[in-house]
């Protein structure tokens, strides 16, 4: 049951810019709010200790602010958000270590090496640049007709993320390779 409702957030969340796309169009974003609320709180309520769980109170935040205001603009700051929440709490991990992307290398390889260390902290930093360029888009967008905003939000954004976890990756292995110690 939990995978399930994990699975639904993430689609959720996956698809929110399409769904607030839609929901303005039709004049309809009081109950993306309210969603976007509940889901939160479900979020909030049934998630461990987790870094990233600062992000779901913003959910809470914009949706709620959305419901109370009347405003479908918090909808579209919501991204914006996102981004400076994630910047910050990647930037977080530069000053108390370890480093985020150190944190997710060591998912996959508990004794990473000094290197790998050294490594992954440039790269924690390569992602916070991501992050402030991807908010001042985000909300550069929020002025811009919605198409806009939907095209960005909904799969600029996520493919530019990608290619920057997929390229992070793919340099990380080969840094490994090079900076091995053969016996």
């Amino acid at each position: 049951m939990r995978h399930l409702f994990r699975g639904v957030l993430i689609t959720f969340f996956v698809l929110y810019p399409f769904i607030v796309g839609w929901s303005l169009s039709h004049g309809q974003f009081i109950w993306v709010s309210g969603l976007l609320v509940v889901l939160g709180i479900l979020r909030l309520v049934s998630a461990k200790k987790d870094l990233m769980l600062p992000l779901t109170g913003l959910a809470i935040i914009c949706g709620g602010l959305s419901l109370i205001l009347k405003d479908h603009a918090w909808l579209k700051l919501y991204p914006v958000g996102m981004s400076l929440g994630a910047l910050l709490i990647f930037a977080l991990t530069l000053y108390k270590p370890p480093s985020m992307i150190e944190r997710f290398a060591r998912l996959m390889e508990p004794d990473l090496p000094v290197s790998g260390v050294q490594w992954t902290r440039k790269v924690t930093v390569v992602w916070c640049i991501f992050f402030s360029i991807n908010a001042l888009i985000a909300l550069a967008t929020c002025f811009a007709p919605m198409k806009y905003w939907i095209i960005y939000n909904g799969f600029v954004s996520y493919l530019l993320m990608g290619i920057l976890f997929l390229g992070e990756y793919i340099l990380r292995k080969k840094h490994q390779r090079l900076n091995q110690t053969t016996p």
